[in-house]
């Protein structure tokens, strides 16, 4: 599993983080096995777990990051795998400031291999 550090926040639950990083409940609960989901506390840090980069992308294109863009929004809208993105862009953080472009993956409609 390859996964990124989350920083809990006043008010997270990890309903509210997967929906953030658009991943199941079940995965984020089970690759936090020690952590107590009914008490959550903020600086608390716990693994989100995102797929193997599958590097299966043959077009991309750049995004500049708006006010309110959130990782989870970002791809949300452009329905790519988290670990890829990160790979590209050689980042090591889920935050991303605004006016910061990054390059994106551009998913063939015909690929059916796709993982989020």
């Amino acid at each position: 599993m390859y996964c990124i550090n989350y920083v809990i926040q006043k008010g997270d639950t990890l309903y509210s983080v997967s929906r953030h990083f658009n991943i199941p409940l079940q995965a984020l609960i089970e690759a936090n096995p020690m952590v107590n989901v009914y008490h959550l506390l903020p600086g608390e840090i716990i693994c989100v777990p995102v797929s193997i980069p599958s590097n299966n992308y043959s077009h991309y294109t750049t995004y500049l990051i708006e006010e309110g863009d959130t990782m989870g929004s970002i791809l949300k809208k452009h329905n790519v795998n988290l670990a890829d993105v990160m790979q590209l862009n050689n980042l090591d953080d889920i935050y991303l400031q605004p006016g910061t472009t990054i390059q994106m993956p551009i998913i063939d409609e015909n690929d059916d291999n796709i993982t989020l």
